[in-house]
């Protein structure tokens, strides 16, 4: 008897899986992306396939994202009207956002499709919910983990909040201060901040 190619596994895991799953909580597929607006914003789910997959073996990734138009308009960049996860101002990968599931899920002829299956929607339900409590721009900026996200620090600045662009560039430079590369991320926190008239770098003598 024939086995099932890794692409046919892949196809019955995400029909068994993701697909059904997602479209229950208001996502359209396009490819392997799904999207769904709620109040403003657009969460986003991609599933990233491994540049070396094979006939044998398929391993993909989980990007989950959410995206505020209005967080772009803010900062001037222009709104996207079909956002992918790479436009997304919050992004993560679902094991960092939800228990139970590795970096990637790898299929093959062997695989146990229904107990993967379960996996991933366990997971991704989990996900999901971490997403929705984003419910605004501000939420987004709270939960981008990265103080080197100048997105973020023009978000910051264009709303007023200077004490929380003096804050983020004062941990980067606590966490990067060393780094040969230090001078070109504190200039472009200065370039940032001179383009909302704001001193963000002269807090540190103080």
């Amino acid at each position: 008897m024939e086995h099932p190619s890794a692409e046919q596994v892949f196809a019955t895991l995400l029909g068994e899986s993701a697909v059904p799953l997602l479209k229950e909580h208001g996502f359209r597929k396009r490819r392997l992306t799904f999207t769904r607006e709620r109040d403003g914003l657009v969460d986003v789910v991609n599933l990233q396939r491994s540049a070396g997959n094979s006939y044998e073996s398929i391993r993909f990734y989980t990007n989950c994202g959410v995206y505020s138009p209005e967080f772009d308009r803010v900062i001037g960049r222009p709104v996207q009207d079909r956002p992918a996860e790479v436009d997304c101002q919050y992004r993560s990968r679902i094991e960092n956002i939800a228990t139970g599931i590795g970096p990637h899920v790898t299929v093959q002829a062997d695989t146990d499709v229904p107990a993967v299956a379960d996996q991933l929607r366990a997971a991704l339900t989990e996900a999901l919910a971490a997403m929705g409590q984003l419910r605004g721009p501000d939420d987004i900026v709270r939960s981008v983990g990265s103080d080197i996200d100048f997105d973020v620090l023009r978000y910051r600045l264009a709303t007023g909040d200077e004490s929380g662009a003096r804050e983020q560039y004062l941990r980067a430079r606590s966490r990067f201060g060393a780094e040969p590369r230090w001078p070109r991320l504190e200039e472009q926190f200065r370039k940032a901040a001179d383009s909302y008239a704001v001193a963000v770098t002269d807090v540190e003598r103080r």
